[in-house]
């Protein structure tokens, strides 16, 4: 089998546009991002989050290798990591804003419904939005983009402010919300789903099962499983290993890593252990799942 190449990480720095002085924050015209950066096209991650507002455009959008169409009024929410990429995007019109998680806790609220791990599991990629709505969010859109090409006083903490207006109502609009916009009425649960999808992210490498997490959130593992299957529709323990087996199809499908590297990059002790890991999750070896996505590719 031919290597495949490893994937482009892009960090801010490498889309802000010329005149800015910011690095952990952009905001652009999609009709001229999509000229500008066209190899973004490819597949590649970021070390950052985008909100993408589609006011008209076409074609497909592939996040963690899922198809979503592209259609007017639809936009899409990109996590840190996330793997994406165009399929025959034309006629984009929008905006797409960029920014790290430094940068949207630039002004901290206190308030966990606003908190910038809010783009976590239990948010869909995309929402649908009318008319009279798209407008509200392209004046947003404005708003942002005329303080960071005019730079003036406070100018970051502004856009930071109206940053979070987009997201919140991003949730707002999102289906699965509760009334109040929140994962759970208790602020305790909501705190505790939060810094659960947190750690899954940032542990699912070592911790493999719902005891080490719950033993870092100081609770049982029964009631980390009970609030996070309420919350989100399954067990914690299968959170973590979709966790674990998307990771795995990133490596495979993006990067010339063998089989046995990859599993020792996810914390399994030999080939065979993750062989077993990943077949019983995906119905097929490493090797032939790489090999099957090798061939559709092509």
């Amino acid at each position: 089998m031919d290597k495949i190449d490893k994937m482009e990480l892009y960090t801010i720095e490498t889309l802000v546009s010329n005149h800015s002085t910011l690095t952990d924050f952009s905001i652009h015209r999609l009709e001229d991002f999509s000229k500008q950066f066209k190899h973004l096209k490819a597949p590649h991650r970021h070390d950052f989050y985008s909100v993408i507002i589609f006011e008209k455009g076409a074609g497909v959008h592939v996040i963690d290798f899922v198809n979503y169409h592209i259609q007017p009024n639809r936009i899409f929410l990109i996590n840190y990591g996330q793997v994406h990429s165009w399929i025959k995007l034309k006629e984009a019109k929008g905006y797409i804003i960029n920014f790290t998680k430094e940068f949207y806790n630039l002004i901290y609220t206190g308030n966990n419904k606003i908190k910038s791990d809010l783009i976590s599991s239990e948010i869909t990629p995309y929402i649908d939005i009318d008319q009279k709505t798209m407008s509200e969010w392209k004046q947003l859109a404005e708003l942002i983009k005329d303080e960071y090409q005019a730079e003036k006083r406070e100018y970051k903490e502004l856009i930071c402010i109206y940053l979070k207006a987009i997201l919140v109502k991003y949730r707002r609009n999102h289906n699965n919300c509760t009334s109040e916009g929140t994962i759970s009425k208790s602020d305790r649960k909501t705190v505790l789903i939060q810094q659960f999808n947190e750690l899954v992210n940032l542990k699912f490498k070592q911790w493999k099962f719902p005891k080490q997490y719950a033993e870092e959130l100081h609770i049982t593992s029964n009631y980390l499983n009970m609030i996070v299957k309420k919350s989100l529709g399954w067990s914690a323990g299968y959170i973590i290993r979709e966790r674990i087996v998307l990771e795995a199809k990133r490596l495979l499908q993006s990067t010339d890593l063998t089989v046995a590297e990859i599993g020792a990059e996810l914390g399994f002790t030999d080939k065979s252990n993750f062989n077993k890991y990943f077949k019983g999750y995906v119905n097929l070896t490493p090797e032939n799942y790489r090999k099957q996505t090798f061939q559709q590719k092509n």
